[in-house]
């Protein structure tokens, strides 16, 4: 029996056997798929994913490998990417160089398909992972102390069992896994997308306005091009309604015209169409992470708009809260209720992205509907293409129609491309209302996260928000928030992240140097009562590791008697501003080691037994 069964070999999936793995647990992970995924799908890696990579070791390769941020680091919005150019703003923001002094490493644009070729490739080299590819998830059994899954192998007549302590599904939007442990999806479906990747050399037609976007208003390609890597990978996602349209009725001759559409030529003799995909932009949570042994993590747990990139993301940050509470479970440092935590935390952070995804789609509709094609019009076909009438008419009329309708709603971009005064003013208005690079890229959003119930100890007291949390990062050790980062150096003169002093199984405890004699002890104390793995790291004139720049200090917010209490995620569990003497200090630490144990506890188990695919 394994300890954890991974289903989906996803990004999330891979980082969470990754994660696992450095933490010396062994873990079976499942795809359906024999392959890497083909699509470029997500391309945003933010920094917070990338710290996440960088403690697999993976951060590095995919800086060295990604493309210079200059070459696209704008987006467009167009009438076709060689017509009229309506507006260009850059995605960083002006202070960029003070966002980068936040974290040791950088939010890239790396597209999912090539990212999950390196993670794989990491996860077939650990001995502690089981990849199974061409494997379908068919059931899944949940007992007492483990969990059964029943899986086929692509071409094989037989099915095979699989057995582990807990289950984590990471298995997409559609989550299969999700359906047979009965658990609902809550949500609105917004857009049925078709996703038309090709590849074609477009440096002269995009010279001068290199993008990472190029929203389109063009009736006869309403839609956004995605320069995947540049100069010759891109995507571009058309809308479509079914039921009267569907992913058939768009063979390549009519993906070519929708290409040539979108880039206002044809003159693009190396057009190859790769893929055509059809996805579902969506704002959906499942009503519980968890069932018994059985959690959700990634797409399978919450969906969210592309627009801002979180996505990918969320489900990358959910692998590294869930990894070393699984771990400390399945090693019996915690109780089996300590990963009822993972649902208290995540849940908030997902709803928050939702949140974030769902405005920043609202910015990019109101640019639209000022150009004439608003969301209400969209709405509106969809109730018509849904009442009784509408479906008693023959097929081709159906299809007919919504295609027209289509073209009606968005007739009014052809004003854009007027010369005209009529044109003139409505560019200026559109102009006006586009969405600034701050708007793009939220710091915020970013590194801001912070947990506020779960497996931390909150103040009474806490450090306000910044005005705007979201835009705005303000650095806190506040218990709940993303440690800051800082550059140390150690005594052989190594600089290194204090992110990559954290401990894999067990708590960071940070202490300024004048207070470790105190701490070193209270540790001890500590751990004995509570088998709790924590280590001291002092910083400070005298100690192990020194702080050049300075910065730690006030960064600590905590006296030179005080200490800050850090989980394997990075992410503060507790922290005192100061103790009056050893015994203090042994106290108080034993003490929110003991609460921190028990922070999960709460809920009942789960009524069991077998539920299936079909």
């Amino acid at each position: 029996m394994s300890p954890v069964v991974i289903v989906g070999a996803g990004p999330t999936g891979l980082t969470l056997s990754l994660l696992l793995a450095k933490r010396g647990m062994a873990s079976v992970l499942v795809e359906r798929d024999s392959d890497p995924k083909r699509h470029p799908a997500a391309h945003v890696l933010n920094t917070r994913t990338m710290e996440v990579f960088r403690e697999i070791g993976v951060a590095q390769e995919l800086e060295a490998a990604c493309q210079p941020q200059e070459r696209a680091a704008y987006i467009s919005w167009v009438v076709s990417v060689t017509g009229r150019l309506l507006g260009r703003e850059p995605i960083a923001p002006p202070d960029l160089d003070s966002i980068l002094a936040l974290s040791p490493t950088r939010a890239i644009q790396f597209p999912q398909n090539r990212l999950e070729q390196r993670l794989q490739s990491r996860v077939r080299e650990s001995p502690l992972i089981d990849f199974r590819t061409a494997c379908t998830c068919e059931a899944v059994e949940p007992r007492a102390d483990q969990v059964a899954v029943t899986v086929r192998r692509r071409g094989a007549s037989d099915t095979e069992r699989i057995t582990g302590e807990w289950l984590v599904a990471c298995d997409g939007a559609s989550s299969p896994v999700r359906r047979m442990l009965g658990i609902r999806a809550e949500g609105p479906v917004l857009q049925y997308m078709l996703g038309i990747y090709f590849t074609a050399d477009l440096s002269r037609h995009v010279d001068g306005r290199e993008s990472t976007l190029y929203w389109l208003m063009n009736p006869q390609a309403p839609g956004v091009l995605v320069s995947y890597w540049l100069p010759d990978e891109w995507v571009l996602n058309v809308p479509y309604f079914p039921p009267q349209q569907q992913p058939a009725d768009f063979p390549e001759p009519l993906c070519r015209e929708l290409i040539y559409a979108a880039l206002g030529t044809r003159d693009v003799p190396d057009l190859n169409v790769v893929d055509v995909s059809p996805w579902v932009m969506s704002a959906r949570m499942a009503e519980t992470f968890q069932r018994g042994r059985c959690l959700l993590a990634g797409d399978a747990a919450h969906t969210m708009p592309p627009t801002g990139g979180l996505g990918l993301n969320t489900g990358v940050q959910d692998a590294h809260n869930l990894a070393w509470k699984l771990a400390a479970v399945c090693r019996g440092t915690a109780d089996a209720s300590f990963l009822r935590t993972y649902e208290l935390e995540r849940r908030t952070i997902a709803r928050r992205n939702i949140d974030i995804s769902l405005q920043n789609l609202a910015r990019n509709q109101a640019v639209h509907a000022l150009a004439g094609a608003s969301v209400q019009r969209l709405k509106l076909l969809v109730a018509i293409q849904n009442s009784w009438p509408f479906r008693q008419l023959p097929a081709s009329w159906q299809a007919g129609l919504v295609r027209t309708a289509v073209q009606f709603g968005t007739r009014q971009f052809l004003m854009l491309d007027d010369n005209g005064p009529l044109g003139e003013r409505l560019r200026a208005r559109l102009t006006g209302r586009l969405p600034t690079g701050a708007e793009h890229y939220r710091i915020g959003g970013d590194l801001g996260g912070v947990y506020r119930r779960g497996a931390i100890i909150a103040e009474v007291a806490s450090r306000p928000d910044a005005d705007d949390p979201v835009l705005t990062y303000r650095p806190t050790t506040s218990p709940g928030a993303r440690l800051p980062h800082v550059w140390l150096v150690d005594r052989e003169g190594q600089r290194r992240s204090l992110f990559d002093l954290l401990e894999a199984d067990g708590y960071l405890l940070l202490v300024h140097a004048e207070g470790q004699p105190v701490w070193d002890a209270a540790i001890a104390q500590a751990r004995s009562q509570t088998g709790w793995p924590v280590r001291c790291l002092a910083i400070g004139e005298g100690a192990e590791h020194q702080d050049p720049s300075g910065t730690w200090r006030p960064l600590s917010e905590v006296e030179p008697t005080g200490a800050i209490l850090v989980r394997p995620d990075g992410h503060v569990a507790w922290r005192t501003a100061r103790v009056e003497s050893p015994q203090h200090a042994a106290t108080a630490l034993t003490e929110a080691l003991q609460r921190l144990h028990d922070s999960g506890a709460a809920s009942a188990d789960e009524a069991h037994g077998t539920v299936t695919g079909r």
